[in-house]
């Protein structure tokens, strides 16, 4: 069987930005759909369903999709904006909580670039603060926020900042009620993407190492939250991934 290649000018993807609140049932149905792909899940599609409806529809929530030149879905990711404040300084928490492209399509370079877009509406909305990035990881989103960050912090590591450390296991225990185990630091109860144990690279199993030393149980379903710092190191780093991934095109 011949395997399909899909050429550059068929990988052209259209962003669009639609805010969680007033989203369509349609899109976030083909939202959804295209996550089941991806995971085992824990709970029943119906449980599922109104679960992951209700965290794209809360208040400040964006939805960014990719669609194909045929209009259909190739991938998505959301953004929901938290602003915190502790010991008198403001930041904004920016959660990516769901993040699913189709395999062709992974790497795109619009799919990076597309969160450049955000950036007024976000100063717009919320004024100049501190920002950070927040994300549940399980090993391979925590490798890939890795290296397109430059560094991830986990509560668990030593080198976290105690600001960070507060701020991040708040937003963590708030987001995720009982499933927050408060000893760990983990989420429980998560469902596992696809794929997870799939061989790796050398310089890419160093950083499963560093994620297996402070979640070792992560295949019962318990996840990770880690945050990245928003600042010129990571802008640096940010841009050299999406130039690397547009020459991969």
């Amino acid at each position: 069987m011949t395997k399909q290649v899909i050429t550059k000018t068929e990988k052209q993807l259209t962003a669009k930005i639609i805010e969680g609140a007033s989203a369509p049932e349609r899109i976030l149905r083909d939202m959804w759909r295209l996550r089941l792909d991806f995971l085992n899940l824990s709970i029943s599609e119906e449980e599922d369903w109104l679960k992951f409806s209700e965290i794209c529809k809360r208040h400040n929530t964006l939805l960014i999709t990719f669609v194909d030149k045929q209009g259909e879905l190739q991938g998505y990711y959301t953004f929901a904006f938290n602003p915190t404040e502790h010991q008198q300084k403001k930041a904004l928490l920016i959660h990516a909580k769901y993040y699913y492209v189709r395999p062709a399509y992974r790497g795109h370079p619009k799919i990076t670039s597309s969160s450049w877009k955000l950036l007024p509406g976000m100063i717009w909305r919320f004024g100049f603060r501190q920002i950070y990035f927040v994300a549940f990881s399980f090993p391979t989103s925590y490798v890939s926020l890795s290296r397109t960050f430059g560094r991830v912090m986990a509560i668990q590591d030593a080198g976290t900042p105690d600001w960070e450390k507060v701020v991040l296991e708040d937003y963590a225990a708030s987001q995720t009620g009982e499933d927050w185990d408060q000893k760990q630091k983990l989420i429980i109860n998560q469902n596992i993407p696809v794929g997870e144990n799939r061989p790796t690279s050398n310089n890419i199993e160093d950083l499963r190492l560093q994620y297996l030393s402070n979640n070792p149980n992560w295949t019962s379903g318990i996840s990770m939250p880690i945050m990245m710092k928003f600042d010129f190191a990571t802008i640096k780093s940010i841009l050299k991934t999406s130039l690397r991934r547009k020459k991969r095109l």
